[in-house]
C-alpha cells in the first residue's frame, strides 16, 4: 500500500522534529545548583539574624540551602537593614497613602576551612503597600511588605552564591 505525498510528509517532519529535539537536549545537563565537592552539593551556613527581618531573610536562605549545615564547606556572614518611606502624599494633611518597604542584604561568603573570601555582596528590594488609616493595619502592612522583600532579598542572595559556587 502507497501512501499519499501528504501522509508522508506529515510523518518526515514529526520524525525530523523528534530528531532535532534529540539533539539540542543531548546538550542539556544536570548538575548541582551550589557547586561541588567531591561530587556532593556543597553546604552553606548562614550567620545568627539580629532581627526580625535579617531572620525572615536568613530562614529564606537556609530553606534555599538545604536546612541548617552545622559542618558547612561554606559560611555566609549575612547583615541586613530594612526601612519604610513614604510616597504619594495626599488628603487633607499631606498625609501618605502609600509606602514602600525596602531591604537591603550585605553579605560575605567564606571558606569554613581555610576563612578565604570566595564572594561578597549586597543586595536589596522593595515592596510596595497601602497605608489604611488606623494604626494596627498600618504595624501589619508594613510586616507584610517587609517579609516580601525579605524573600526576593533571600532570592537574589542565594542566586549570587549559586553562581559563585558553581565556579
Amino acid at each position: 500500500m502507497l501512501l499519499s505525498e501528504g501522509a508522508g510528509s506529515g510523518w518526515r517532519s514529526r520524525a525530523l522534529a523528534t530528531g532535532l529535539a534529540l539533539v539540542l537536549l543531548a546538550g542539556c545537563q544536570a548538575q548541582p545548583l551550589y557547586g561541588s565537592m567531591g561530587g556532593e552539593r556543597a553546604s552553606v551556613s548562614v550567620s545568627e539574624a539580629g532581627s526580625r527581618v535579617e531572620q525572615r531573610v536568613r530562614d529564606e536562605l537556609l530553606v534555599g540551602f538545604g536546612g541548617e549545615q552545622p559542618n558547612a564547606a561554606y559560611h555566609l556572614d549575612l547583615t541586613v537593614s530594612s526601612g519604610i518611606s513614604g510616597i504619594l502624599p495626599g488628603g487633607v494633611d499631606n498625609e501618605f497613602s502609600a509606602a514602600r518597604a525596602t531591604v537591603t542584604a550585605s553579605y560575605v561568603l567564606k571558606s569554613a576551612s581555610t576563612g578565604e573570601t570566595v564572594k561578597t555582596g549586597s543586595r536589596f528590594a522593595d515592596a510596595q503597600l497601602d497605608l489604611p488609616s488606623q494604626q494596627f493595619a498600618q504595624v501589619r502592612a508594613s510586616s507584610e511588605a517587609e517579609d516580601r522583600a525579605a524573600r526576593q532579598v533571600a532570592a537574589l542572595v542565594r542566586a549570587d552564591v549559586a553562581a559563585a559556587l558553581a565556579r
